[in-house]
């Protein structure tokens, strides 16, 4: 009798098994790859911004302002477009014009017709690997001082100017911050009297959820991508609600838990925007700058009006963030840093004495 060979179905289940075990063991070693050097690419995109904003200081003795055009304060170019000459786009720089302002009208505005391309244009040293987010944003202008409230197109960034630690009075940049840019700031490497080292400079966030009025957050992930809309910043219940020459007239208490409750009850809290990093042309604070507030990749939401407010670091690489120091040196900072030596790295003349995290 003529016998015939092969699998039975028991061997058959027994070696689909056995390759799901190994698929299941090789999985997480190619992710862990793949995220390593995601993580490196970019550490590389920021090591080139750290280095062209040496080169910019060198060219104007000088470290470029944040959302600078003199007399106004509103709907400018950020310091990502100026350094575009310094990282190999000197035709995209030759499309901007730096003496008039990027929009017309606000909240937000029309984008000027001669900066639309440019606008829409998504540049991969903006981008982290790791943020697996659309590369542009849909942005629906307002309907003030000339706006027209249409839809325009945005490229998005993940890499933010470091405006300060957004402590008291702090967190807005139309007036001297504790970072290294404000509106029409003239900061020097000089003036780092805490040392390059010890000074950042870029950040890393997350792209927000795409929309321009998101729906509240309903887990961790969302909240990392979604700001408060708030109508004034918020209230330290110690001191008085007016503080003169501020503009917002508020006092960010120390503790983000405070700040975060205070928030979500507070009648000024109108909602929820998801516009976070939508555009790195702009320089408007939720778009193109973070601060030192929140700790590394905090839970809280962002909040902001009128472009200033509470604007946290934040990524997808797991335990950290990549931040870019002064000195154009790029360390991952660990979820785990003290809250006190976070905001050092923040501060240009702080004074403070930072320990190894």
């Amino acid at each position: 009798m003529k016998t015939t060979k092969g699998f039975t179905l028991i061997e058959l289940l027994v070696v689909i098994a056995v390759i799901a075990i190994l698929i299941g063991l090789l999985l997480p070693a190619v992710q862990k790859v793949r995220e390593a050097a995601a993580r490196l690419k970019c550490q590389n995109n920021l090591k080139q911004l750290g280095l062209a904003l040496h080169n910019y200081e060198s060219a104007h003795q000088v470290l470029p302002a944040f959302n600078s055009l003199e007399g106004s304060n509103a709907g400018n170019f950020s310091i990502q477009a100026r350094l575009l000459p310094y990282v190999e786009q000197e035709n995209l720089r030759n499309m901007l014009s730096f003496d008039v302002s990027l929009t017309i009208g606000c909240c937000p505005g029309d984008l000027r017709p001669q900066f639309i391309e440019p606008a829409q244009t998504v540049l991969p040293l903006f981008r982290c690997p790791s943020d697996g987010s659309p590369d542009t944003f849909t942005v629906r202008s307002g309907t003030r001082g000339g706006a027209t409230g249409r839809d325009f197109t945005y490229a998005g960034t993940n890499y933010h100017v470091n405006i300060g630690t957004a402590l008291g009075t702090l967190y807005d940049s139309r007036l001297p911050t504790d970072g290294i840019a404000w509106v029409n700031s003239r900061v020097r490497l000089t003036d780092l009297r805490d040392g390059t080292s010890n000074t950042a400079a870029f950040g890393e966030s997350l792209l927000g959820v795409q929309a321009q009025q998101a729906p509240a957050p309903t887990n961790d992930n969302e909240r990392k991508r979604t700001m408060f809309n708030i109508t004034c910043l918020w209230i330290d219940p110690s001191v008085p609600p007016r503080i003169p020459g501020l503009t917002a007239g508020y006092v960010v208490p120390y503790d983000p838990n405070a700040y975060y409750s205070m928030s979500l009850s507070s009648p000024l809290n109108r909602g929820w925007s998801g516009q976070r990093g939508a555009g790195w042309i702009s320089g408007r604070e939720y778009y193109t700058a973070y601060q030192h507030y929140l700790p590394p990749n905090s839970n809280i939401p962002d909040a902001q009006i009128c472009g200033y407010g509470i604007f946290g670091a934040r990524s997808n690489h797991p335990g950290g963030v990549n931040i870019c120091f002064c000195d154009g040196s790029v360390r991952f900072i660990r979820d785990s840093i003290s809250l006190d030596a976070w905001r050092a790295y923040a501060t240009r003349n702080g004074g403070e004495v930072i320990p190894d995290n």
